[in-house]
């Protein structure tokens, strides 16, 4: 299928773009138009009301011709993409402390809420450690890498059955940083023998439940990478560790690139090549800036001048085209009546949480 793309095309495929606002303005249009992205990424600050998204996202798809990632971070909790629309939900962290009964509803709830409106990727779950210290600590569902691995899996297979593709995060797993990549490069000091047997872990066990893993932006030098650079630009954690050491063949997708731990570095548009160089697939945008159409222009000069670069493009659209291939979109029946449904749900969820919440805040 790639071999019918034009260079362009198959670069275009790389990005996943978010932008501001319910609508698409014409500056971002135009810059849509010329990248031709392979997907998008929404926030709260696209969602107007449920019919505005259900029709947003319905364009984006048509946009993107072939089958596009319509894309948004929903765990729950403090990263709850869609509370204005249906209610609050908890965090799948405090679902998971509850029992697995609870995380398998709140899961069932995520999906339904994505079905409804319109989104086909769910960039969760979190699978880093629970560790002490952790800036993560709330989205994190557990401290043991077997828990998180059994927990994780009810997870994605209850967005599974709606047709959602998840995404494990963050590689190589982010449960030891103390300090947030939306604005500072955490340094993770955890040595190559922990990283491998407890990190990874969730990870590994998941590869052939997941449809992509995103990559962090944390400093590992145990890894190999004695300066500061995040793992999502290193060719020793992505193309080194994760594909040659771990043996993974899937998706590799970047944490958002306009992030602190990134734009620490330099915001230039030659980091964004080297993250296609080290071995992601998918570089992740979560809002369009002057660079990315840079990128765009400095990833398809170099590519045609470089066999190597070109056919490390080819891998990549490969199995981005693979996966789309699997994807299926079914307009959700009686979609009107969804969001009553899944906010008596929520609400019915988070009463059966009151008990161990009054036990926590008696015993403490």
């Amino acid at each position: 299928m790639k071999d019918h793309f034009t260079l362009e095309q198959k670069v275009g495929q790389l990005f996943v773009l978010g932008f501001q606002g319910y609508e698409l303005d014409r500056e971002t249009r135009l810059l849509i138009e010329l990248i031709r992205p392979g997907g998008f990424l929404l926030f709260q600050r696209n969602i107007e009301n449920l019919d505005q998204i259900y029709d947003l996202t319905n364009r984006l798809r048509d946009i993107a011709g072939t089958p596009g990632f319509l894309a948004i971070d929903h765990e729950g909790g403090r990263v709850d993409r869609l509370k204005q629309l249906f209610a609050p939900l908890p965090s799948m962290a405090e679902l998971a402390d509850t029992g697995m009964a609870s995380l398998r509803l709140g899961a069932r709830i995520i999906a339904a809420e994505l079905e409804a409106t319109g989104f086909n990727v769910d960039f969760a779950p979190v699978v880093d450690l629970r560790l002490p210290h952790s800036m993560m600590t709330d989205r994190c569902l557990a401290s043991s890498p077997m828990e998180v691995v059994r927990l994780a899996a009810a997870f994605i297979g209850e967005l599974s059955k709606r047709r959602i593709v998840t995404c494990a995060k963050h590689f190589p797993g982010l449960g030891g940083a103390v300090s947030d990549p939306h604005f500072s490069l955490p340094r993770i000091d955890r040595i190559k023998r922990q990283i491998q047997q407890e990190d990874a872990i969730p990870f590994v066990r998941l590869f052939d439940q997941i449809g992509m893993i995103m990559i962090g932006h944390a400093h590992y030098p145990s890894l190999g990478d004695e300066k500061p650079i995040p793992a999502s630009l290193s060719s020793r954690v992505i193309d080194g560790f994760l594909r040659k050491k771990l043996g993974y063949t899937g998706i590799s997708i970047t944490d958002d690139l306009t992030m602190g731990a990134v734009t620490s570095l330099g915001f230039k548009p030659d980091i964004f090549l080297r993250a296609i160089e080290a071995g992601n697939d998918l570089l992740l945008f979560s809002q369009t800036t002057p660079l990315v159409e840079q990128a765009f222009h400095l990833i398809l000069r170099a590519a045609r001048g470089n066999t190597s670069l070109r056919r490390r493009i080819d891998e990549s659209v490969e199995r981005i085209l693979t996966l789309k291939a699997q994807m299926e979109f079914l307009p959700p029946r009686y979609r009107t009546h969804l969001r009553a449904r899944i906010t008596r749900q929520i609400d019915k969820l988070r009463k059966s949480l009151e008990p161990a919440r009054t036990l926590v805040t008696r015993t403490t």
